[in-house]
């Protein structure tokens, strides 16, 4: 098994293990370019070929030249403490209880047990991932298994993609066809709207997102 895929976060599939919510299925039809996303993510991993969401989402993947390769991690490596110098600034895992290197399964899967690091809300908007008005860190985000920690969900374990996103694209991973900004404002909207419109007329919901976002994230 590859080291970084470990937990259902990393789980291919694109079903949702949050309630049903009716809105979210009006818009599951509604996104155009859910085809392309699917022939974008079915191409060999070692191509790694990698488009903006924009292309994505009408459907256009012809790529003039040489094509766009991504390099990007998922959550499932970014969690692990032996990966916490890759994390470029300014953003930081944190400290897990257990110590770097040290019961590093238990640090992936235990929230709890970690202190310090960016908190989620420094970077991202909306009111997910909160205690008690506490900001989880985005490392606790990528941590939270199942889709559900204290009271707190992550539909298709959108926020813990996006993070992964944020720190493939702080570090160059995603070679300009995702950056930062790119990754902050997908999941702002997605937050405030309900659904991300990378193309006038096409509106992903979570699941659609964390689809695209995996494409970018070959490794």
């Amino acid at each position: 098994m590859s080291e970084n895929k470990i937990d259902s976060c990393d789980d291919s599939t694109l079903q949702s293990n949050a309630p049903p919510n009716p809105r979210r299925r009006k818009l599951t039809g509604a996104g155009l370019g859910m085809s392309a996303i699917f022939t974008l993510a079915s191409r060999p991993v070692l191509a790694a070929q990698c488009t903006s969401a924009s292309a994505a989402a009408s459907g256009n993947l012809s790529q003039h030249g040489t094509p766009i390769v991504c390099t990007g991690r998922t959550p499932g490596y970014w969690k692990q403490p032996q990966h916490a110098k890759e994390w470029a600034a300014p953003y930081t895992q944190g400290t897990c209880s257990s110590g770097p290197g040290k019961g590093s399964l238990g640090c992936m899967e235990s929230p709890e047990k970690w202190t310090g690091g960016t908190p989620f809300h420094d970077v991202f908007g909306g009111s997910n991932f909160k205690i008690n008005n506490k900001s989880l860190s985005m490392n606790q985000v990528m941590i939270m298994n199942n889709n559900s920690y204290a009271g707190l969900s992550d539909p298709d374990n959108c926020g813990c993609h996006i993070v992964a996103a944020l720190l493939n694209a702080a570090s160059g991973k995603t070679n300009g066809v995702l950056s930062v900004m790119d990754v902050i404002g997908m999941w702002n909207e997605w937050a405030t709207k309900g659904y991300f419109e990378p193309s006038a007329g096409a509106k992903w919901n979570s699941a659609q997102i964390v689809a695209y976002l995996k494409t970018t994230m070959p490794l």
